[in-house]
């Protein structure tokens, strides 16, 4: 049985300006976000198999402490994967929250998402399927193994709705706050939600 950990990204600059990042680069961490950085050297208190990371800078600047503490002896491989990056947001890329929900496409995004493709960039249904392929490769691998999977809040959301059974247009109704985990375990078969959106060390969670 595969324990597959999602860990959201810590705080961000963007996100300290209500801002759209998306796959905008040169964007670190806020404040707050370094430390949840070096907060998850204690987080992150037991064995850890695989770490794959988005290629997005605030996800390699949030688990870098963890990587460099002795926290991480147990560590078999890390992999920069694709599948885990942020949604391609095109033209809303950088532009501030308050001004994009004024737009009409803002309501279809919380409302019916399955639906959504953003102007010059990604739909949330291709945005679901490649990261659902990086989980799916994980558990047809099968074997007990613990895989800590640091990506973004919509890739989160996506992932727990579609291991939950759920479709895309309930996706907005699952809440991911910085650098928390949301845990599953199980195979191919069958997945089981251990924990969403929590903030406490590994080793109270799994237990």
């Amino acid at each position: 049985m595969a324990t597959i950990i999602l860990l959201r990204h810590g705080h961000s600059a963007a996100n300290a300006k209500n801002l759209l990042t998306g796959r905008l680069p040169g964007i670190g961490l806020s404040v707050k976000g370094s430390q949840q950085a070096r907060d998850l050297v204690g987080r992150i208190d037991t064995p850890i198999d695989f770490v794959h990371i988005s290629p997005i800078e605030r996800c390699h600047l949030t688990i870098a402490p963890w990587l460099k503490s002795k926290s991480s002896s147990s560590l078999k491989k890390l992999e920069i994967n694709d599948g885990l990056n942020e949604i391609d947001f095109g033209r809303w890329s950088g532009k501030s929250l308050t001004s994009l929900q004024r737009l009409p496409l803002w309501k279809s995004v919380q409302k019916t998402p399955a639906q959504v493709t953003f102007p010059d960039g990604e739909s949330f249904r291709k945005a679901s399927n490649r990261s659902f392929s990086v989980v799916n490769e994980i558990l047809e691998k099968g074997g007990k193994s613990t895989h800590l999977l640091v990506t973004h809040a919509d890739i989160i959301k996506l992932l727990t709705a579609r291991l939950m059974g759920l479709g895309i247009n309930d996706f907005q109704q699952i809440q991911v706050a910085p650098a928390s985990f949301t845990i599953f375990a199980g195979n191919l078969e069958k997945t089981t939600l251990v924990t969403v959106n929590n903030s406490s060390s590994l080793s109270k969670i799994l237990r």
